[in-house]
Order: structure tokens, then sequence, then C-alpha cells
């Protein structure tokens, strides 16, 4: 994979991320073993682009983009982040105290717009809020600021006074994207900023995502479930299982030809457009994702997977590049000679809704 001190592309380049959750038993609360939420991921993000992140509830995604937040501190592995100054830094090696200059530069656009945002402060104390906490501006400037984040996100001026129940989910999602975009951020950690929102607003906030980071260059993190959602807005996806990453590749390449049999069956629970077409149940996922405080032995999906073999239950695979392909990367025995399904055509048509 690109390294982050020889291609300056790269913005975050993250190498053998673990957070291991401790369980607690008895009186005494002896430590009885870990959760494996994360437990080695690497990936890398480059300056301007979209790297969706999908997999079922419970894979790792969000607890991977609070690490890289540094709302958690990780259990072992790196992160590498690259500054507006240039200046590449080991995040995992910071303090809270020294992590600040850097928490203006990566923010989060988080999942339920109704509890992200505090009730009791006006539209305006909130986006204003990053500015206030960084020092940045005075009270005039401030003010200006959040004029022009509200306008770039669609909503008025005239709103700056009002409060959250004020607004609708859709709106209160472009106040918290404004929030994010108020100390101009080099990486922004998009938590499922949709999956709460009605389809039709769903469009609207992805394409709002979208001119924003045309207009003005920004480096999304986009964690979901929904594979209709990643694949309009992401330029590479990361498929997570049981906190692992088992595929990496480009969006039409990832669609278009999936490596892993865990990608495949993801697409194939995808519907189509076309109501004669049924979904294939020999192609779904059967039985439950494995507990991660006890994942399988080998390779963590081999207890689902319809291609297992003996060597899949024995030895954990590596995340590898693809041979034909160095910017595709699988973690499986048997991606050299398994032909899969690729994606059933889009479902959800961004560009014509909102």
């Amino acid at each position: 994979m690109p390294d982050i001190r020889t291609d300056p592309e790269v913005l975050l380049d993250v190498r053998g991320l673990k957070m291991h959750f401790p369980i607690y038993k008895g009186i005494l609360q002896k430590v009885t073993g870990y959760v494996r939420a994360v437990d080695g991921v690497t990936l890398f993000v480059r300056k301007g682009e979209t790297l969706g992140v999908v997999g079922e509830s419970g894979c790792g995604k969000t607890t991977l983009g609070r690490c890289i937040l540094r709302l958690l501190s990780p259990t072992s592995g790196q992160i590498f982040f690259r500054s507006i100054d240039g200046e590449i830094a080991n995040l995992t090696e910071l303090d809270q105290k020294e992590m600040k200059k850097y928490r203006r530069e990566i923010q989060v656009i988080f999942q339920d717009p109704f509890s992200s945002l505090n009730s009791r402060m006006t539209v305006e104390e909130i986006i204003a809020e990053p500015l206030v906490v960084n020092e940045i501006g005075n009270r005039n400037t401030r003010q200006h600021r959040v004029a022009e984040l509200l306008d770039a996100v669609g909503l008025s001026a005239q709103y700056m006074g009002r409060y959250p129940h004020e607004f609708s989910g859709g709106q209160r999602q472009r106040i918290g994207i404004a929030r994010a975009l108020s100390v101009q951020p080099e990486l922004i950690i998009c938590d499922e900023p949709v999956s709460a929102l009605d389809v039709s607003i769903q469009a609207q906030v992805i394409n709002l995502l979208s001119e924003l980071q045309q207009k003005q260059g920004y480096t999304y993190i986009f964690i979901a479930h929904d594979l209709s959602v990643i694949e309009h807005i992401s330029h590479r996806v990361a498929v997570m299982y049981l906190g692992q990453i088992v595929e990496l590749a480009e969006t039409s390449a990832l669609f278009s030809n999936p490596k892993h049999p865990y990608t495949e069956a993801l697409m194939a629970a995808i519907p189509s457009p076309d109501p004669a077409i049924k979904l294939d149940p020999t192609m779904l996922l059967s039985g439950n994702v494995p507990s991660p405080a006890q994942p399988p032995s080998g390779c963590r999906f081999h207890t689902r997977c319809r291609y297992v073999q003996t060597r899949c239950k024995e030895s954990e695979p590596e995340l590898v590049p693809v041979a034909d392909e160095g910017v595709h990367y699988v973690a499986c025995h048997r991606a050299e000679e398994l032909s899969l399904r690729p994606a059933p055509e889009q479902t959800l048509n961004i560009d014509q809704v909102g």
C-alpha cells in the first residue's frame, strides 16, 4: 500500500490498528477477555477522495472512525496524519493536549442529527463552537462565517437565532455538516450521516457532501451500511467484517468485480429495480455474525462462507493486492480462483432526487 512518508497525496495512513475492549466479570471485576472491535486494520486515504467503509452492524466501522478521531485510544497500531502544514504525525502517540492541534483538521459528522446538536444552543452557537474552541476570529467574523456556512449547506442566515427543535432531520444534519466545515478541516469522518433520514433527504445530504467536495476539495471517510449510498459517493471502498478489512478497492472495481465472498453476499442483498428479479436465496448470508470476543480461527468469515475449504478454517488470510490490480486488495485464500457475481444495477438514483 502507499506510504504517507513517500506519497505526498496520502493524507491518512492507518497501519495494524487494534481496539480491544476488556471484558470484566465477577465481584473483583477481573479481565476475562477482550472484545476485538477493530483487529488489525490497515488502510490509506488520499487528499480529496472519499473512502467508503461498509459492513454489517457490529463489524467495527464506527469504532474505527472514533479511533482515527482519537475519541478512543487504540490498543495498538499507528495512525499517521499529514497536517495542513505538511507535518506527518502519529496520532496514537499524542496525548489529548497534543491532539488539540489536529482536532481542528479532523472533524466528524455524527449519525443522529437529533442527539448530536445541543438543544439549548442556537444554530449560530452550534456552528460557531469549533471556532470559539480553536480561538478563531472574533464575534463579528464568526457570525459572518456562520452565515456563509448556512448558505453553503442550503440554509438561510435568518435561521441563526433558532434552536434545533425547530428544524427537520435533514435540516439538522445540514447544520451538523456546517459545524464540521466551520474550521476548514483536512479530513471529515462521516459516521453514517444519512442512516436516520428518509431516502429523499438522504439523497439531498449526499449530493450536498459531493458538491462541497468538488468545490472545496474536502476528504471524507464515509461510514455506512447502505451499499447504494456507498457506490454513489465513494471513490474507493473498504469492506469490513468482524473488526478486519476483507476487501479494499476502487468503487467501480469492487462493484463490477468483487473478490471476497462477503462482498459478493452484501451485493447480492441489494434489491434490483426490476420487480421481476428476485433475490437469490442461495447467495444471501446464513447464520449470525460470530462474537468479536471469540472470533473464529482462520478466516473469520469461514463460518458463513459458501466457498469454505479446510485451509480457510486453519489459516488467517492477509490483505494482499490482487495479482493484476495494484489498487485492489483482498483477504481471501481463494480470491484468484473464484469468479464472484457483481452487484446488480444501482437502486437509488441519487442524481434524480432532491
